[in-house]
């Protein structure tokens, strides 16, 4: 079993967040998660630009179905408003993210490296009985990645990613 000493993590109040989001799907592989996150963010990044919008916080990826054919999730910029105007792109919704309690884990290093981390998360689930088999995952939908710093301008090496998972009644001693 993969050890959960060095894994950091924490339960943290995340508050609610006005955010620019738009929807995306992709393969479970690595590589076409990489791809389509890049492209939905570019996207999003593109449309705040546009309409001279301000984030205000880390952009997150937000995962709201997985399984090993397919991944549905959102990409999200939480902006201090949204835009004057109607939005006339429709794969952009701006909507407030749901304020929530949650576990927090941090990942470091590059983003190559997060299945990694998932993996010790997935040890730290079992140990603590919350989590039996890997099908369990769809209890902590939906869960979500805070990019912490810019990969444009930071290292791999040093690239930081807040995991987070939901902490209310989802997380329970899975059934027996």
């Amino acid at each position: 079993m993969t050890p959960t000493l060095a894994l950091e993590f924490v339960e943290v109040e995340v508050a609610p967040a006005l955010a620019v989001q738009m929807s995306g799907q992709c393969a479970a592989d690595p590589a076409s998660i990489s791809e389509a996150m890049r492209q939905k963010f570019q996207a999003l990044f593109a449309f705040i630009a546009r309409h001279h919008l301000v984030p205000n916080g880390p952009p997150r990826a937000i995962y709201t179905a997985y399984d090993p054919a397919g991944l549905s999730f959102l990409v999200a910029v939480p902006v201090t408003a949204g835009p004057a105007a109607a939005v006339e792109d429709p794969l952009v919704l701006v909507d407030t993210l749901p304020e929530t309690k949650a576990y927090r884990f941090t990942h470091h290093g590059p983003y190559a490296n997060l299945p990694r981390t998932y993996n010790q998360i997935t040890a730290f689930l079992k140990e603590k009985g919350w989590l039996r088999t890997d099908a369990d995952w769809a209890r902590y939908m939906p869960m979500w990645e805070e990019y912490l710093t810019d990969p444009e301008k930071t290292p791999p090496a040093q690239l930081m990613t807040y995991i987070y998972l939901p902490s209310g009644a989802a997380l329970r001693p899975a059934d027996r």
